[in-house]
């Protein structure tokens, strides 16, 4: 493979890098229907920590064995080191680039640009062949004590005299609102909340909003709160033994928690807490917000599963040490800082992610996927492998859930049991749905053998029912709401998903899998995976249902593919990760 990249500009002006790129790759395999996109990362070390920061390329094309690419993004340069932002180290800045299974480190391309421009301001740097070096200057991104204070007091004083303001017209606003109330007067169709007295409050904080800068809502009225109390607790000492599980994805302890906590509860020296709800801020009561920042400023250890936004709107203390164990194996479908620009992905300047101390994952190959995504430093990512998946490797569980599944559906003994396990199209939890229209169960019922039989399972957050044809009830149970779904992987002889991560413990066990992608371009540009899907996929590729009945019918199955697929996402298959994880928690809590 050859590549060509080129510089376009390379803007510096106050805290922002600006840069333009083009360029193309050149390879036999390449034709007019590939679907592999390049990727390029900006590669940032400052010595203490680096930093993978994925470019956006906006324009990706395919002509005659050749890929052509280019894009423009602007980064925030003050952003870049969260932790270690203030101290304001030089760092070095190269390019990473990735395309179907090539990828390589600080490729040997001329970074310097066509057209350079710095302000030589907060980021003076010099271009040196394939690295950046940049300078920071401390006392220009970050204003003096005495200056923050003064121009902190002018805003205050401009704030406060619009916050009067809009609290004296506030007698209006509460007459308006009643006005629109009546329908004497249409209100704005954005309040349609079907409660009138929702509706008419969020019209009257709106219409304060509007004249006063200082927004007012539950939200934030919350949120303040939340930040005193915190403060508040702060005042009391860290204690050492004292390790809080914090998620916003279950309501009792299960997944990865179940396994840390069943070999941590032994030790009577530690002090183990759990706030288990699914509340944001500004569904929390005051007991929620009170026992959640309580635990956050005196805990020597919080552990999170899954993106928890309450925690970054605080900073914890350095003695506490912040854990996230990442629900999901592998590095699957791009998360976090990666989708920058993408539907739902994260903003830059937001600081969600960043304040992981570690986050674990199943193998090394996930390290730089995880610290791109996180915008963490590649050494926080800690390879000890998923806790949950130590039941795979367990004898005496696997012939538990079987016996406990056959029990409750003893019309599938001696069955061959198809697991059908797609993820969910949208983009977050409120409009995810999957078009069920797209596998007809009774089509495929009739075209396969009798003695092949389904399990429904479709992701959480998907609400709508799959059909279930009243002629083969006999051959089809739907089990997307109670099973765990890694007991079904005991039972199951054929996996038929799209792009779940259940791939990676499928590939633990073995099973073969057929991967239904009828949307894979679009699922593509919109959401993107960490690698190329067609060459490393473990499993049959189908665009179709006709295709899909086939390659059941045939045994087609390319599961060849599962093994070195497995290889790469797990770097043990000890069932020893939940040991591993407990030794990490126990090094933070020293």
């Amino acid at each position: 493979m050859e590549y060509k990249i080129q510089v376009k500009s390379f803007l510096v002006f106050n805290n922002k890098l600006t840069m333009t790129i083009m360029g193309e790759i050149s390879d036999d395999a390449i034709n007019s229907h590939f679907l592999s996109r390049p990727k390029l990362v900006l590669y940032c070390n400052n010595g203490k920590e680096d930093r993978r920061i994925p470019f956006v390329l906006s324009n990706v094309t395919y002509v005659d064995k050749k890929c052509f690419f280019s894009g423009e993004y602007s980064y925030r340069l003050d952003l870049l080191f969260w932790k270690t932002r203030m101290d304001c180290m030089p760092f070095t800045m190269s390019m990473n680039l990735s395309f179907a299974d090539y990828y390589e480190e600080n490729i040997p391309v001329d970074l310097t640009p066509e057209l350079f421009e710095s302000d030589e301001k907060c980021y003076p740097c010099k271009i040196k062949g394939n690295i950046v070096e940049f300078y920071p200057v401390k006392n220009k991104i970050y204003p003096s004590k005495i200056s923050k204070l003064f121009f902190g007091f002018i805003n205050f004083l401009i704030v406060f005299i619009q916050y009067i303001f809009a609290v004296l017209m506030m007698p209006l606003f509460v007459i308006d609102g009643l006005i629109r109330l009546t329908l004497t007067k249409n209100m704005p169709a954005k309040f349609n909340d079907e409660n009138p007295l929702k509706r008419y409050v969020a019209f009257v904080f709106w219409r304060f909003s509007q004249v006063s800068t200082k927004k007012v809502s539950l939200w934030t009225a919350k949120r303040f709160i939340f930040k005193a109390m915190f403060s508040f607790y702060k005042i009391f000492k860290v204690q050492n033994n004292k390790i809080t599980f914090i998620s916003l994805r279950r309501n009792e302890i299960s997944g990865n928690f179940a396994f840390v906590y069943d070999k941590l509860k032994y030790d009577k020296n530690l002090k183990i807490d759990f706030i288990l709800n699914e509340h944001t801020i500004s569904e929390m009561s005051l007991g929620e917000i009170s026992k959640f920042t309580k635990a956050c400023a005196t805990s020597k250890v919080v552990i999170l599963d899954e993106f928890t936004p309450q925690i970054h709107y605080i900073d914890l203390r350095p003695e506490t040490k912040l854990i996230q164990l990442w629900h999901a194996c592998g590095a699957f479908k791009t998360f976090g800082f990666t989708r920058l620009s993408k539907p739902k992905g994260s903003p830059q300047p937001t600081r969600n992610h960043r304040s992981y101390d570690y986050v674990t994952v199943s193998s090394s190959y996930c390290k730089k996927c995880h610290s791109e995504g996180f915008g963490i430093a590649t050494k926080n990512v800690v390879p000890t492998g998923i806790p949950r998946t130590d039941v795979f490797f367990d004898v005496n569980y696997k012939i538990s859930a079987r016996k406990k599944f056959f029990d409750a559906h003893p019309e599938f003994i001696g069955k061959k049991i198809i697991l059908f396990a797609p993820t969910f199209r949208g983009m977050v939890k409120e409009t995810a749905f999957y078009p069920t229209e797209m596998f007809n169960l009774e089509e495929i019922c009739a075209k396969l053998p009798e003695d092949y039989v389904f399990i429904v399972k479709h992701h959480p957050f998907v609400n709508d029912v799959q059909p279930i044809p009243e002629k083969y009830k006999d051959r089809i149970i739907d089990l997307s709401e109670d099973t765990e779904l890694n007991d079904l992987l005991f039972v199951t002889d054929l996996i038929i998903t799209d792009y779940s991560s259940l791939v990676f413990e499928a590939a633990l066990l073995k099973i073969p899998m057929v991967f239904y992608v009828f949307d894979l371009e679009k699922y593509i540009n919109e959401r993107d995976f960490y690698f190329d899907f067609k060459l490393y996929i473990p499993g049959k590729i189908v665009y179709s249902q006709e295709q899909l009945i086939d390659a059941v019918n045939s045994g087609d199955f390319c599961t060849e593919r599962i093994e070195p697929f497995a290889d790469m996402f797990f770097d043990y298959k000890d069932g020893k990760s939940t040991e591993r994880v407990v030794n990490l928690i126990y090094d933070c809590l020293k």
